[in-house]
């Protein structure tokens, strides 16, 4: 199989068939670049004086950030903020799958009862508040909770990771919030969850 047809695959897999690998592509290199310049500052904005550096690196320290290339947490941050960007959906796609209007959708944005992330002068809605062809059960009340400012990145993170305050079944196994919503559970311990988040 080639890189594309991996790639597709894999998109396909995780229910992202509309994304062309060449847009999303387009989409991190943006990403990086904005986040790079912003956490990465130049040598010349380093927060040292030239003599300084030159010090620091004669005793063998490099003032910059060093990383492996799958551990550096900008770039691995980054893919993920531009995938959610580049797969979320449009207001109006979100109202045609919610068969109700635009005008509701960005209601609900102004609610705090669904999470979008700014793309220019549109909205895009992360698709793992979405289930299928619906909303993820008792999202609303959880979004809701959510802080003001937490990243939509933290937020997949959260969503997706087992956590000890949610156990299912005998044995109480820890389960993930966005399981523990979609077998039908009560939204409140999640909500609880959500907005303690930072």
């Amino acid at each position: 199989m080639n890189a594309k047809a991996e790639t597709m695959a894999y998109l396909h897999a995780h229910g992202l068939e509309a994304v062309e690998p060449k847009v999303l592509n387009a989409s991190l290199r943006s990403a990086i670049a904005r986040l790079k310049a912003l956490y990465y500052p130049m040598k010349e904005q380093e927060g040292l004086t030239a003599a300084e550096m030159e010090v620091a690196r004669a005793g063998g320290l490099d003032p910059a950030p060093k990383f492996a290339p799958g551990d550096d947490p900008l770039l691995a941050g980054a893919i993920s903020y531009a995938s959610l960007v580049q797969t979320g959906l449009t207001t109006k796609q979100a109202a045609k799958l919610f068969g109700v209007s635009d005008a509701r959708i960005r209601q609900r944005l102004q609610e705090r009862t669904l999470l979008a992330i700014r793309d220019g002068r549109s909205w895009k809605l992360p698709v793992f508040q979405f289930a299928g062809k619906d909303e993820l059960p008792g999202w609303g009340e959880v979004a809701e909770a959510l802080p003001r400012d937490i990243s939509p990145v933290a937020v997949e993170s959260w969503l997706l990771l087992p956590n000890s305050d949610l156990v299912t079944g005998e044995d109480e196994t820890p389960t993930s919030p966005r399981a523990w919503l979609l077998e039908g559970r009560h939204p409140q311990p999640v909500a609880a969850l959500a907005a303690e988040l930072t």
